[in-house]
């Protein structure tokens, strides 16, 4: 997807994977593109400072999260953890007024939920394109406040819950791409 910003005219885009095996492929891939840089890196452990971006975009990214997930409908303690992590560094990456970006297939049912958060400090737009096999654009804004409709969904969701997760959950990076032999059929 960057490459084809970068060829729609889009000069300064960094780029963030988990896996060091697609970053390094990436990195060689557009060696020849000055201002594309990419960086190994956990979305939700992310090493830049504070309001460094205007607009952060993911593409599936936080699917990935959700993949082990029994259920769209109930998350998991860890991966409710691993969301809000990865959204907080998000939110403290973005600049004022900047644009979150977020493309998946999952349904406003599922993800607005997760998305509508008082405390990440931004607003939520939703696009969706398709027939048949519809996805999703999310766009949330730093700085504007959540609808009427996201703020009693939260409110909702808070009462519904004891309590927010309070665990801590950490993911050590490895250079070996060996998680594919981890997954239980």
């Amino acid at each position: 997807m960057s490459g084809d910003m970068y060829s729609a005219g889009y000069r300064s885009i960094t780029n963030v994977d988990y896996s060091s095996v697609c970053v390094s492929t990436m990195r060689a891939r557009h060696s020849d593109r000055p201002g594309m840089t990419w960086h190994q890196m956990d979305m939700r452990q992310l090493s830049f400072p504070d309001e460094s971006f205007d607009v952060i975009l993911e593409k599936a990214t936080l699917d990935a999260i959700m993949v082990e997930e029994k259920t769209s409908w109930e998350v998991s303690p860890q991966a409710a953890v691993f969301f809000h992590q990865a959204l907080t560094q998000v939110g403290r990456c973005l600049k004022p007024a900047g644009r979150f970006v977020s493309v998946t297939f999952s349904s406003p049912l599922l993800r607005r939920r997760l998305y509508a958060r008082t405390e990440y400090n931004w607003s939520i737009q939703k696009y969706s394109y398709g027939d048949g096999f519809e996805y999703y654009v999310y766009v949330m804004t730093k700085g504007e406040e959540l609808s009427p409709e996201d703020a009693a969904l939260e409110k909702k969701l808070l009462e519904d819950t004891e309590s927010p997760p309070a665990a801590i959950v950490s993911m050590q990076m490895e250079d070996e791409e060996d998680f594919l032999l981890n997954i239980e059929f």
